[in-house]
């Protein structure tokens, strides 16, 4: 409920919100555990978020958040993400985030090496 607007319609800023749970599940998948990707020596932050908008989710709808990683560089991971309503295809919201790490001086640094099979 917190998540739609009085008409029902998700508030477009919950997006991000789906995406990031997206992103956490996955890299569980691959065996990246959060507490790691928190490390203060070096965090995983966003560097970059480019999202379009194409139809919205409604109260009720029971939505999936597809994601897949590339790695353009050994500073950066590229999360493709998609959130769809369950049983279909077609992308409600679809969206690239670009994560970088960065150490303790907040100086960006190369991923680490867990990421390496990325």
């Amino acid at each position: 409920m917190e998540d739609v607007d009085a008409q029902g319609i998700v508030y477009y800023a919950n997006y991000l919100r789906f995406f990031e749970r997206g992103r956490s599940e996955f890299l569980e998948t691959l065996g990246v555990p959060m507490a790691r990707a928190a490390d203060p020596d070096c965090r995983l932050v966003i560097y970059e978020i480019r999202v379009k908008y194409r139809r919205p989710a409604l109260l009720g709808d029971m939505i999936e958040v597809v994601t897949s990683v590339e790695r353009p560089s050994d500073y950066r991971l590229t999360f493709h993400q998609r959130v769809r309503r369950r049983g279909e295809t077609e992308p409600l919201v679809g969206g690239e985030v670009d994560i970088v790490a960065i150490g303790s001086d907040g100086a960006v640094r190369e991923l680490p090496s867990f990421f390496d099979a990325i």
